[in-house]
Protein backbone atom coordinates (compact mmCIF):
# COMPACT_ATOMS: atom_id res chain seq x y z
CA UNK A 1 0.00 0.00 0.00
CA UNK A 2 2.96 2.42 0.95
CA UNK A 3 4.22 1.39 -2.12
CA UNK A 4 2.00 2.37 -4.53
CA UNK A 5 1.07 5.76 -2.78
CA UNK A 6 5.21 6.93 -3.08
CA UNK A 7 4.38 5.47 -6.85
CA UNK A 8 1.53 8.18 -7.06
CA UNK A 9 2.98 10.76 -5.11
CA UNK A 10 5.99 10.47 -7.76
CA UNK A 11 3.63 10.24 -10.74
CA UNK A 12 2.31 13.76 -9.74
CA UNK A 13 5.38 15.10 -8.69
CA UNK A 14 6.99 13.91 -12.28
CA UNK A 15 3.66 15.34 -14.25
CA UNK A 16 4.23 19.22 -12.70
CA UNK A 17 7.96 18.86 -12.97
CA UNK A 18 7.15 18.57 -17.12
CA UNK A 19 4.72 20.74 -17.13
CA UNK A 20 6.53 23.69 -15.47
CA UNK A 21 9.46 23.41 -18.02
CA UNK A 22 7.00 23.34 -20.51
CA UNK A 23 6.81 19.94 -22.11
CA UNK A 24 3.59 17.72 -21.22
CA UNK A 25 4.45 13.61 -22.78
CA UNK A 26 0.87 11.43 -22.76
CA UNK A 27 -0.11 8.49 -25.07
CA UNK A 28 -0.54 10.89 -27.88
CA UNK A 29 2.87 12.14 -27.69
CA UNK A 30 5.04 14.94 -26.33
CA UNK A 31 2.93 17.80 -25.90
CA UNK A 32 4.25 21.84 -25.94
CA UNK A 33 1.91 23.13 -22.61
CA UNK A 34 4.29 26.38 -22.94
CA UNK A 35 1.19 27.21 -25.30
CA UNK A 36 -1.55 27.54 -22.88
CA UNK A 37 1.04 29.92 -20.91
CA UNK A 38 -0.73 32.98 -18.88
CA UNK A 39 0.84 36.14 -20.29
CA UNK A 40 0.41 38.01 -16.42
CA UNK A 41 1.61 41.39 -17.14
CA UNK A 42 -1.29 41.10 -19.74
CA UNK A 43 -4.20 40.60 -17.10
CA UNK A 44 -3.16 41.40 -13.38
CA UNK A 45 -5.34 44.46 -12.47
CA UNK A 46 -7.90 43.74 -15.50
CA UNK A 47 -11.50 43.19 -14.30
CA UNK A 48 -13.06 40.01 -15.06
CA UNK A 49 -16.75 40.29 -16.33
CA UNK A 50 -19.88 39.05 -15.44
CA UNK A 51 -20.91 35.69 -16.45
CA UNK A 52 -24.35 33.64 -15.50
CA UNK A 53 -23.18 30.77 -13.20
CA UNK A 54 -25.12 27.32 -13.25
CA UNK A 55 -24.96 25.34 -10.18
CA UNK A 56 -26.85 22.84 -8.10
CA UNK A 57 -29.39 25.68 -6.92
CA UNK A 58 -30.19 27.44 -9.92
CA UNK A 59 -28.32 30.12 -11.89
CA UNK A 60 -26.47 32.94 -10.37
CA UNK A 61 -24.53 35.78 -11.40
CA UNK A 62 -20.42 35.44 -10.96
CA UNK A 63 -19.83 39.08 -9.78
CA UNK A 64 -23.12 38.88 -7.50
CA UNK A 65 -21.53 35.95 -5.94
CA UNK A 66 -18.23 37.40 -5.24
CA UNK A 67 -19.22 41.18 -4.89
CA UNK A 68 -17.12 42.81 -2.15
CA UNK A 69 -14.83 39.76 -1.59
CA UNK A 70 -11.38 38.57 -1.87
CA UNK A 71 -11.93 35.51 -4.16
CA UNK A 72 -10.05 32.40 -5.76
CA UNK A 73 -11.02 31.10 -8.91
CA UNK A 74 -10.33 27.88 -9.91
CA UNK A 75 -10.95 26.86 -13.81
CA UNK A 76 -11.47 22.70 -14.04
CA UNK A 77 -13.41 20.07 -16.35
CA UNK A 78 -15.05 17.77 -14.31
CA UNK A 79 -13.89 14.45 -15.50
CA UNK A 80 -10.34 15.17 -15.42
CA UNK A 81 -8.57 12.84 -12.98
CA UNK A 82 -5.20 14.31 -12.67
CA UNK A 83 -4.86 17.85 -11.39
CA UNK A 84 -7.79 19.46 -11.27
CA UNK A 85 -9.09 17.32 -8.53
CA UNK A 86 -6.27 17.54 -6.73
CA UNK A 87 -6.16 21.17 -7.12
CA UNK A 88 -9.60 21.49 -6.19
CA UNK A 89 -9.57 18.87 -3.25
CA UNK A 90 -6.46 20.92 -1.91
CA UNK A 91 -7.80 24.19 -2.11
CA UNK A 92 -11.38 22.82 0.07
CA UNK A 93 -8.92 21.48 2.73
CA UNK A 94 -7.19 24.65 3.19
CA UNK A 95 -10.23 27.08 2.71
CA UNK A 96 -11.69 25.49 6.32
CA UNK A 97 -8.72 26.81 8.51
CA UNK A 98 -9.23 30.50 6.43
CA UNK A 99 -11.41 33.34 6.93
CA UNK A 100 -14.98 32.91 5.75
CA UNK A 101 -15.05 36.16 4.76
CA UNK A 102 -13.06 34.30 1.60
CA UNK A 103 -15.06 32.92 -1.46
CA UNK A 104 -13.96 30.35 -3.98
CA UNK A 105 -15.03 29.69 -7.68
CA UNK A 106 -14.48 26.33 -8.99
CA UNK A 107 -15.83 26.47 -13.44
CA UNK A 108 -15.77 24.36 -15.55
CA UNK A 109 -14.04 25.22 -18.95
CA UNK A 110 -15.66 22.51 -20.79
CA UNK A 111 -18.70 22.68 -22.37
CA UNK A 112 -19.63 19.35 -22.21
CA UNK A 113 -19.85 19.34 -18.39
CA UNK A 114 -22.93 19.17 -17.20
CA UNK A 115 -24.74 18.99 -13.89
CA UNK A 116 -25.01 14.97 -12.98
CA UNK A 117 -20.75 15.18 -14.03
CA UNK A 118 -20.28 18.41 -11.46
CA UNK A 119 -22.66 16.45 -8.98
CA UNK A 120 -19.89 13.74 -9.28
CA UNK A 121 -17.09 15.46 -8.94
CA UNK A 122 -18.03 17.51 -5.68
CA UNK A 123 -19.07 14.09 -4.04
CA UNK A 124 -15.43 12.72 -4.72
CA UNK A 125 -13.38 15.50 -3.83
CA UNK A 126 -15.70 17.35 -1.01
CA UNK A 127 -17.27 14.89 -0.11
CA UNK A 128 -20.71 16.26 -0.86
CA UNK A 129 -22.62 18.76 -2.89
CA UNK A 130 -23.93 20.93 -0.07
CA UNK A 131 -20.63 23.12 0.45
CA UNK A 132 -19.97 26.63 2.49
CA UNK A 133 -21.53 29.64 1.35
CA UNK A 134 -18.54 31.17 0.52
CA UNK A 135 -18.04 28.34 -2.10
CA UNK A 136 -19.37 27.89 -5.28
CA UNK A 137 -19.11 25.24 -8.03
CA UNK A 138 -20.90 25.81 -11.40
CA UNK A 139 -20.78 25.17 -15.12
CA UNK A 140 -20.57 28.33 -17.71
CA UNK A 141 -22.26 28.42 -21.10
CA UNK A 142 -19.83 28.40 -24.28
CA UNK A 143 -20.05 32.01 -24.35
CA UNK A 144 -19.41 32.55 -21.04
CA UNK A 145 -16.49 30.05 -20.79
CA UNK A 146 -14.64 31.76 -23.94
CA UNK A 147 -15.82 35.46 -21.73
CA UNK A 148 -14.33 34.52 -19.10
CA UNK A 149 -10.78 32.39 -20.18
CA UNK A 150 -10.02 35.27 -22.43
CA UNK A 151 -10.50 37.83 -19.72
CA UNK A 152 -8.15 36.06 -17.56
CA UNK A 153 -5.88 34.79 -19.90
CA UNK A 154 -6.13 31.09 -19.33
CA UNK A 155 -5.80 29.01 -22.71
CA UNK A 156 -6.24 25.24 -23.14
CA UNK A 157 -6.82 22.96 -25.84
CA UNK A 158 -8.22 19.30 -25.98
CA UNK A 159 -6.41 15.56 -26.94
CA UNK A 160 -8.90 13.75 -28.85
CA UNK A 161 -6.77 10.38 -28.50
CA UNK A 162 -6.34 10.68 -24.63
CA UNK A 163 -9.82 12.76 -24.02
CA UNK A 164 -7.84 15.37 -21.79
CA UNK A 165 -7.14 18.45 -21.91
CA UNK A 166 -3.60 20.24 -21.59
CA UNK A 167 -4.29 23.54 -19.40
CA UNK A 168 -2.64 26.23 -16.90
CA UNK A 169 -2.77 24.28 -13.41
CA UNK A 170 -3.40 27.63 -11.75
CA UNK A 171 -5.37 29.34 -9.08
CA UNK A 172 -6.25 32.91 -9.73
CA UNK A 173 -6.97 35.63 -7.37
CA UNK A 174 -9.50 38.11 -7.16
CA UNK A 175 -9.54 41.79 -5.67
CA UNK A 176 -13.17 42.47 -3.86
CA UNK A 177 -13.86 44.57 -6.72
CA UNK A 178 -12.89 41.39 -9.18
CA UNK A 179 -9.64 42.70 -10.50
CA UNK A 180 -7.26 39.96 -11.21
CA UNK A 181 -4.28 40.28 -8.20
CA UNK A 182 -2.21 37.10 -8.20
CA UNK A 183 -1.75 33.85 -10.00
CA UNK A 184 -0.76 30.51 -7.71
CA UNK A 185 0.55 27.68 -9.92
CA UNK A 186 0.45 23.97 -8.51
CA UNK A 187 -1.97 21.49 -7.04
CA UNK A 188 -0.57 21.65 -3.44
CA UNK A 189 -0.72 25.13 -2.24
CA UNK A 190 0.67 25.93 1.08
CA UNK A 191 -1.46 27.55 3.52
CA UNK A 192 0.41 30.26 3.35
CA UNK A 193 0.82 31.01 0.20
CA UNK A 194 -3.20 30.79 -0.21
CA UNK A 195 -3.68 33.64 2.90
CA UNK A 196 -1.14 35.81 1.77
CA UNK A 197 -2.22 35.73 -2.13
CA UNK A 198 -6.00 36.74 -0.50
CA UNK A 199 -3.85 39.71 1.38
CA UNK A 200 -2.32 40.57 -1.89
CA UNK A 201 -6.30 41.35 -3.30
CA UNK A 202 -6.56 43.54 -0.41
CA UNK A 203 -3.98 46.12 -1.04
CA UNK A 204 -5.37 48.50 -3.19
CA UNK A 205 -8.58 48.95 -0.13
CA UNK A 206 -6.99 47.85 3.27
CA UNK A 207 -9.39 48.33 5.90
CA UNK A 208 -8.79 48.60 9.76
CA UNK A 209 -9.35 44.81 9.92
CA UNK A 210 -6.58 43.88 7.69
CA UNK A 211 -3.95 46.59 8.58
CA UNK A 212 -1.97 44.73 10.87
CA UNK A 213 -2.22 41.31 8.13
CA UNK A 214 -1.20 43.84 5.20
CA UNK A 215 1.52 44.90 7.62
CA UNK A 216 2.74 40.83 7.71
CA UNK A 217 2.49 41.10 3.99
CA UNK A 218 4.99 43.60 3.52
CA UNK A 219 7.52 41.32 4.82
CA UNK A 220 7.07 38.76 2.28
CA UNK A 221 7.54 38.92 -1.81
CA UNK A 222 5.94 36.41 -4.80
CA UNK A 223 8.78 34.89 -6.51
CA UNK A 224 7.73 33.97 -9.99
CA UNK A 225 10.22 31.68 -10.32
CA UNK A 226 8.59 29.11 -7.77
CA UNK A 227 5.17 30.76 -7.60
CA UNK A 228 5.21 31.25 -3.95
CA UNK A 229 5.77 33.99 -1.28
CA UNK A 230 9.03 34.52 0.49
CA UNK A 231 10.80 36.40 2.99
CA UNK A 232 11.68 39.60 1.38
CA UNK A 233 15.35 39.67 2.35
CA UNK A 234 15.09 43.23 2.31
CA UNK A 235 13.34 42.78 5.80
CA UNK A 236 15.97 40.48 6.61
CA UNK A 237 18.56 42.98 6.23
CA UNK A 238 16.19 45.74 7.48
CA UNK A 239 15.67 44.08 10.49
CA UNK A 240 19.78 42.73 11.24
CA UNK A 241 20.20 46.56 11.08
CA UNK A 242 17.64 48.03 13.26
CA UNK A 243 19.04 44.87 15.83
CA UNK A 244 22.44 45.90 15.20
CA UNK A 245 21.93 49.40 16.22
CA UNK A 246 19.64 48.19 19.45
CA UNK A 247 22.35 45.85 20.26
CA UNK A 248 25.40 48.57 19.99
CA UNK A 249 23.08 50.86 22.44
CA UNK A 250 22.30 48.36 24.89
CA UNK A 251 26.17 47.19 25.45
CA UNK A 252 27.12 51.09 25.45
CA UNK A 253 24.41 51.60 27.84
CA UNK A 254 25.30 48.87 30.07
CA UNK A 255 28.92 49.21 29.79
CA UNK A 256 28.54 52.67 30.90
CA UNK A 257 26.16 51.95 33.89
CA UNK A 258 29.46 49.12 35.13
CA UNK A 259 32.09 52.00 34.92
CA UNK A 260 30.16 53.93 37.13
CA UNK A 261 29.45 51.36 39.69
CA UNK A 262 33.26 50.77 39.43
CA UNK A 263 34.43 54.53 39.67
CA UNK A 264 31.91 56.65 41.25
Amino acid sequence: MNFLLLLLLLSISMARDSYQYGRYTSSYGEQDVSIVKVEEDLYIGKQIPDVRVITNKGEISLKEFIKNKPTALLFAYYTCDSVCPITAENLYKTSSNLSKNYRYVVLSFDERDNLDKMRAFMLKNFGTTDLPENWLVGLLSKEGIKKLTQATGYKFYYIDRDKIFIHPNVTIFLSPDGKIMRYLYGSFLREKDISLAFLDTQKEKPSINNIVDLAILACYRYDHSRSRYVIDPVFIFAGLGIFGVFATFSIAYFYGKNRKEVHP
